[in-house]
């Protein structure tokens, strides 16, 4: 491809009655997702929109890179409404143009299926037996199969998430918080009393000396007061060289204004 330029893409034209959704309404607004566009002002547009009672139903469609944020739209729509949700997946077809740069070459067109998504939320009452049937308020069979403490249901956690719980394998020498029984509970793992620094602190086998082989460590009152008093006998030897040298100037001067005697 190094002797050709790209060129323009061309994008299949979406309509609304192309959207792969069976039960789409005869009134809803359109929410065209970019990959580029603020999550913040669509959200607040289709929700001004449904509160005022303009429209009753909303469709999030997103290509390419404006998936992800099509579907933080619809979650977020859904803890402020109670809404019934359609979503489908499939694919829009691009041209992409390749402009030839020598003579003798022709143009390249490559076609290309991106992904997109549609996403239907109603504030009425859809088929439930509609595929990517959703309502707001349910959870999917997906988190209630794979949540062993029964928290999706309605029923209280035993303690820990999914992957944190009880239910997994306890290992040898660890500590646990809810571990009341063990090797653990009396000390053992990695307190002071047991464990790996337990055992390190006589590796060389040598029992310590009833002396101590360490000197004391001096505490910090005493290390303050013993450097106060050196300062302050510094202190004093620098007064008395200064009156030192204050008396010797005096007695210089006092020798000086005394007349000398001459022998006979």
């Amino acid at each position: 491809m190094m002797h050709y330029k790209k060129g323009k893409n061309v994008e299949e034209e979406l309509t609304k009655e192309q959207i792969p959704i069976e039960c789409l309404p005869g009134q809803f607004l359109w929410m065209h997702v970019k990959g580029g566009s603020a999550i913040f002002n669509l959200v607040n547009y289709a929700k001004k929109a449904l509160e005022a009672g303009e429209h009753r139903a909303v469709v999030w469609s997103g290509t390419g890179g404006g998936i992800t944020k099509t579907i933080s739209c619809a979650e977020i729509m859904k803890k402020d409404f109670e809404l019934h949700q359609v979503t489908r997946v499939c694919y829009r077809k691009v041209e992409e143009y390749w402009d030839p740069q020598q003579e003798g070459l022709e143009q390249i067109v490559a076609t290309r299926n991106i992904p997109s998504i549609h996403i239907l939320m109603s504030l009425d009452e859809l088929d439930p037996k509609t595929p990517g049937y959703q309502h707001s308020k349910t959870r999917t069979t997906f988190w209630l199969e794979s949540d062993p403490t029964g928290a999706a249901k309605g029923g209280p956690r035993k303690g820990g998430n999914y992957f944190t719980g009880p239910q997994l394998k306890k290992k040898p020498n660890r500590n646990y918080e809810d571990d009341k029984s063990g090797p653990n509970a009396n000390g053992g793992g990695r307190g002071d009393g047991g464990g790996k620094k337990g055992k390190n602190k006589n590796k060389g086998g040598k029992a310590p000396d009833e002396k101590g082989d360490k000197e004391p460590k001096r505490s910090e009152a005493s290390g303050s007061g013993e450097n106060k008093s050196k300062k302050t006998k510094n202190n004093e030897n620098r007064q008395k060289a200064k009156e030192g040298g204050a008396g010797s100037k005096s007695e210089k001067a006092s020798l000086e204004s005394q007349p000398m005697e001459l022998g006979e």
